[in-house]
């Protein structure tokens, strides 16, 4: 699969999720990080290739021969990444999904219908278009904190909603990028951290120790989670 992930609104976790949501269930995509500015991938602990919007026909060369990537394109890019998309004509066709984050606060939530109707306006098709609904709280009622798009769902037709595709708030997100790991690396590390933590030595190694346990912990909800997001929003 091909897949771009945007949003015309930051504060999204739009990166966050193209390293953790995406990437793990995607091995052998290459991630194209469409940003010109505040990028921060590198602090997900993925490997990215960098590139600007005004790049778009060299990024459509990298995609027609490859059977899967992940396309992460930034705020400050999406206008004309898809002004580009739609002077190369049907190059949304290069794309499976256009995978659309939003978080329920108001501005985010507008912007978020402005993208799908700028993605509708170009001919992307309903069923390419799909919502995750992002940092939500475990007692959030979707339908409720989300109207504005469930509303825009039945009147307009032109995208994908799963109330089930949900990313809920975790701080492990946070932990991750002050150690530059992701959710895969922490997943595969079979590190005994509490064992370490009983023979450390030193305030630093043990504050460390402390915080890989908790990180570990944290993980195992959000894997089971995005597990579970991943197959709703694709299904």
């Amino acid at each position: 699969m091909k897949m771009a992930i945007l949003n015309f609104s930051g504060n999204v976790g739009k990166t966050t999720l193209a390293a953790n949501l995406l990437k793990p269930r995607m091995p052998n995509a290459p991630v194209y990080a469409i940003e010109s500015i505040n990028s921060d991938e590198g602090s997900n602990g993925i490997s990215v290739e960098k590139m600007r919007g005004r790049h778009y026909g060299e990024l459509q060369e990298h995609l027609m021969t490859l059977e899967a990537a992940i396309v992460d394109v930034g705020a400050s890019n999406v206008e004309e990444f898809l002004k580009l998309m739609q002077q190369y004509h049907g190059s949304h066709e290069e794309f499976d999904y256009f995978i659309v984050p939003v978080v329920k606060e108001k501005k985010q939530m507008a912007d978020t219908v402005n993208t799908i109707r700028a993605l509708s306006s170009i001919g992307v098709p309903r069923q390419k278009i799909r919502i995750v609904f992002n940092m939500v709280e475990m007692d959030d009622v979707i339908e409720d904190e989300f109207a504005p798009l469930f509303g825009l769902a039945e009147l307009e037709k032109s995208f994908t909603l799963n109330p089930r595709a949900v990313v809920y708030a975790n701080e492990v997100f946070d932990k991750l990028r002050e150690i530059g790991k992701s959710l895969a690396d922490v997943d595969t590390d079979a590190t005994d951290y509490r064992a370490r933590l009983r023979e450390s030595h030193g305030d630093e190694e043990t504050e460390f120790y402390i915080k890989m346990v908790a990180i570990k912990r944290l993980a195992v909800t959000a894997i089971k989670n995005l597990d579970a997001a991943f197959k709703e929003a694709f299904e």
